[in-house]
């Protein structure tokens, strides 16, 4: 299978998802993404396909030897309500540790310029690492919520740069 590289860095490589991806990952997800699925009344299966039903844009983040580690996308909600979303495996942090930190502030801006620079989502209160990325990424926690009995925190994340040069 041809998988189109969007971008290579030290330990993993981003490339443009595809249906097969979502079934490697789908039962490799980490536990606490498979329970935010869950919550949404989704299996992590459906999750990962519907991304290529919704999303604006899907991609994966592949190891050196192209196994997938997680995906991840931006799209619009029902009500045009602009999201951003990531799903990985337990190796994912391991592998892509250090070219997420350094790279990801640059991916998230880039992403929210095809949502008209802002997103939102939910991240479970015990995805801890997930809180604390958001958190690093600038992310703004809105409120905390429940969902089918798990705690959550609604979170938006904004492109200061191209909401001033629209709004400003």
């Amino acid at each position: 299978m041809f998988d189109r590289i969007i971008v290579r860095y030290d330990k993993t490589d981003v490339i443009d998802a595809h249906p097969d991806h979502a079934d490697y990952l789908a039962d490799k997800l980490r536990e606490i993404d498979v329970i935010e699925c869950m919550a949404f009344g989704t299996k992590p299966k459906e999750a990962l396909l519907s991304a290529f039903e919704y999303d604006t844009a899907t991609m994966t983040v592949v190891d050196k030897n192209n196994k997938p580690l997680a995906m991840f996308g931006v799209g619009e909600n029902g009500d045009k309500t602009p999201y951003v979303w990531m799903l990985g495996t337990k190796e994912f942090p391991k592998v892509a540790r250090r070219d997420l930190v350094k790279h990801s502030k640059t991916w998230i801006n880039e992403l929210l310029k095809i949502t008209g620079g802002a997103a939102v989502n939910f991240v479970h209160c015990y995805n801890r690492p997930a809180v604390r990325w958001l958190e690093w990424l600038g992310a703004n926690f809105t409120h905390k919520l429940t969902i089918k009995g798990e705690p959550f925190y609604k979170f938006i994340l904004i492109n200061h740069e191209v909401i001033d040069q629209y709004y400003v």
